[in-house]
């Protein structure tokens, strides 16, 4: 054993054991003393045993003040100065500004090129029975449904028939067939091909559209039936059977009116006023358009009543007009509104163009006053849109040149039934004609310009008007080769070569003497 080492353990409890004992004698008196050095007491105190405690690890940091980092203490890290230093009564000398980083670029996690996902694909891969159902899907969606929709954007063709594809096998048979009877009138590829496609789809559509009906009439039947009728609509007039498709879509209004009782419902192309639950204010919006466009058609016979198949009722007679559009949705929305309220005056122009003047609905002067006023007003609250996309390659070209258009085709429309035609100048019109024939002429000749069907209204009508009022035989020859330049180009049921023969047939009529065609 090794004593050395335990008497150096041993030295210091004997001292304090001494000191102990010495103040105990002092305390006591002399007698005591002489007791204590005949017998020792031993009087031990023990004292708690020592551990060894680890201190609180936080985390390091290089943010303190430059005089707490002199002294080695820790800084509270206060701004400005801290309260360290302050508490110990020195001078905070500030901090340091941190050091700027190597590069200031973001070091780049993944690499610089990466490819876009589709994430569309997968799910609408699974809806379609092969990958060639979907191939012409696709085409509907890239190409075709911008022909359909026309220039002005529209969410019934852009967003509302598309995702309604999604929970519809009638409605993706039926955009497919439109597809393929599209890429059947390309003159390149396997025309033959595209066009029994077609057909093979659209059997499909109808057989699932009847199994649909038969098995349910709720509200959600109904609107697929109605975005399934435009499709119908769509295909019968591209495949060349317009008086088919006319009669489809007067069997749906019909059903409009009974099932959603829209006769009832007041409307305004403005304020969306009668929207119908589970409807889109989008989808209600086109079949409203169709069926005015419908009661304004050229029927061959002027005796036929025209009357509205939905009986909507159009409200908003003193409707503000904002001083400036924001765009062309906005634009159109207005004229349209103002052409459904003057329907029940317009519907008769063909007829009164064709036929004469005892087929005219007359117009009191005080309707006419407003119906003026509102297109006036028009006018100036489109021009500045008009302005700008007159500039080179504009993109809304188009569009706007379509509106003032229709417009145009509006106000001489207006005039001349409230006109009789006695008091009628030769050379009234020409200047609107006119500009129908120099914009008309560009859209036409545009690259960007579809000769193929639309579900909306365009040159066409513009076009057919000018033939019909304007008394200038070169502008109405005019008139009728701009519509053999749009040969293909059919708008809802305005078709531009049956027009330009009605036009051609007209002239031949005035050549014989006759001022209008024999009833």
């Amino acid at each position: 054993m090794d004593v050395s080492f335990s008497n150096k353990h041993a030295e210091p409890r004997r001292s304090r054991m001494a000191e102990g004992a010495a103040g105990h004698e002092g305390a006591t008196s002399s007698s005591g003393e002489s007791q204590s050095s005949g017998q020792t007491s031993k009087r031990v105190k023990v004292y708690p045993e020592k551990i060894n405690r680890v201190r609180a690890k936080k985390p390091k940091t290089r943010n303190g003040c430059r005089t707490c980092k002199l002294r080695r203490v820790k800084c509270d890290e206060t701004k400005p100065s801290c309260q360290r230093c302050t508490k110990f009564g020195v001078s905070c000398n500030g901090y340091l500004k941190p050091p700027a980083p190597a590069s200031s670029a973001k070091k780049r996690l993944l690499p610089s090129h990466s490819c876009p996902l589709h994430i569309s694909i997968l799910p609408m891969t699974a809806l379609f029975r092969d990958q060639e159902e979907y191939q012409y899907w696709l085409y509907f969606r890239d190409e075709v449904v911008h022909d359909l929709a026309g220039h002005v954007p529209t969410k019934c063709w852009n967003y509302v028939v598309l995702q309604a594809c999604n929970d519809s096998p009638t409605l993706r048979y039926l955009t497919v067939a439109i597809a393929a009877l599209g890429k059947s009138k390309s003159p390149f590829g396997a025309r033959e091909k595209h066009r029994e496609f077609a057909v093979i789809k659209y059997g499909q559509a109808l057989r699932s559209m009847r199994e649909m009906v038969a098995s349910s009439n709720d509200l959600e039947t109904i609107r697929t039936m109605l975005i399934a009728s435009l499709l119908i609509f769509s295909f019968e007039s591209m495949h060349g059977n317009p008086e088919q498709a006319v009669e489809h879509a007067k069997a749906t209004l019909k059903m409009m009116k009974k099932r959603l009782d829209t006769s009832s419902r007041k409307y305004s192309q403005i304020r969306r006023l009668s929207s119908i639950p589970g409807l889109e204010d989008e989808v209600l919006e086109i079949f409203v358009r169709l069926d005015n466009t419908i009661m304004s058609s050229i029927l061959g016979d002027p005796y036929r009543p025209r009357y509205s198949f939905l009986d909507i009722t159009y409200i908003d007679e003193h409707l503000y007009m904002p001083p400036s559009f924001r765009d062309l949705v906005e634009a159109k929305g207005y004229l349209e509104h103002f052409q459904f309220r003057a329907m029940p005056y317009l519907s008769h122009l063909t007829d009164t163009f064709m036929y004469g003047d005892k087929f005219a609905c007359p117009v009191s002067e005080s309707v006419y006053e407003i119906l003026g006023s509102q297109l006036q007003q028009w006018y100036r609250s489109f021009q500045p849109l008009f302005d700008a996309a007159l500039r080179p390659d504009d993109k809304n070209f188009i569009g706007a040149a379509t509106l003032r258009c229709l417009a145009l085709g509006t106000d001489i429309s207006v005039q001349r039934v409230c006109l009789k035609i006695d008091k009628r100048p030769k050379e009234l019109f020409e200047v609107e004609a006119r500009e129908i024939l120099d914009l008309t002429r560009r859209v036409v000749l545009d690259h960007r310009f579809k000769k193929t069907f639309g579900f909306d209204c365009g040159v066409v009508p513009a076009l057919f008007i000018a033939v019909m009022i304007c008394r200038n035989r070169g502008i109405r020859e005019e008139a009728i080769r701009i519509l053999r330049l749009a040969e293909g180009r059919i708008e809802v049921v305005w078709d531009a070569v049956k027009v330009a023969e009605l036009g051609e047939r007209m002239l031949r009529a005035e050549e014989q003497g006759q001022t209008v065609l024999v009833v």
